[in-house]
C-alpha cells in the first residue's frame, strides 16, 4: 500500500480518502482538521465537503460509479460521526446547522 499521500496536508489527505473509499486513517485526519480549523464546522464545511464535491464531479462525468460514491459516502459518515460530539456539545459555531445525507443503492 502506498502511503505517499499521508504527507500531503490534510485537507488533501481527505479529499484523497473520500475519492478512494478508504477509512483507515478518516478520523485522526478528520480530528487534525477540526483542531486546525478557526471554525468548529469548518472541516465539514471545508475539506470534507470539497471531498464530496470531488466525488460527485467524478461521477458526473462518468469516471466514478455508484458502487465507489457509496464507499465515498460512507467514509464522509464516519468521518461526520466523529465529528457530531464535538458539534452536540456546543463547540459548532452559533447558528450553524449540519445536514447529513446517505445514499442506499
Amino acid at each position: 500500500m502506498d502511503l505517499q499521500w499521508r504527507t500531503l496536508p490534510v485537507a488533501k489527505r481527505l479529499e484523497h480518502a473520500l475519492i478512494k473509499g478508504m477509512d483507515d486513517f478518516i478520523i485522526e485526519d478528520t480530528e487534525e482538521a477540526r483542531l486546525t480549523s478557526n471554525a468548529r464546522c469548518r472541516s465539514i464545511e471545508g475539506p470534507l465537503m470539497d471531498g464530496m464535491n470531488v466525488v460527485g464531479d467524478l461521477f458526473g462525468s462518468g469516471k466514478m460509479f455508484l458502487p465507489q460514491v457509496v464507499k465515498s459516502a460512507r467514509v464522509m459518515k464516519r468521518a461526520v460521526a466523529h465529528l457530531v460530539p464535538f458539534i452536540e456539545k456546543g463547540q459548532a459555531v452559533s447558528g450553524a446547522r449540519m445536514a447529513v445525507s446517505s445514499l442506499r443503492p
